[in-house]
């Protein structure tokens, strides 16, 4: 069920945009590691060249809101934006706004 609620959130991987079968749940805060939860708040759908490359250059995560109305946003490292602007990530970054 909290796929099919990841993929409602964010229309499929949050880096690339593919779709949600070809992805996995990512926790942002890992639960093996750091305990972290397994809900909405705390994971993003994720293709798996998306999911390594995003751990490899150091990329983060955040999820602003409550359930499927969440906005996730991709933070990039400061080798690629000094000032590590949040870049809006998942079906939200496709929303036009008048």
């Amino acid at each position: 069920m909290q796929k099919l609620a990841l993929g409602e959130r964010d229309g499929g991987c949050a880096g690339c945009g593919a779709p949600p079968a070809w992805c996995h749940g990512h926790h942002l805060e890992w639960w093996d590691r750091d305990g972290g939860r397994t809900d909405l708040e705390n994971g993003v759908l994720l293709r798996t060249g998306c999911h390594h490359r995003l751990h490899a250059d150091g990329w983060g995560i955040r999820v602003d809101g409550p359930g499927i109305d969440a906005k996730v946003w991709l933070i990039p490292p400061r080798w690629i934006d000094a000032q590590c602007t949040p870049r809006l990530a998942g079906k939200s970054r496709y929303t036009l706004t008048a």
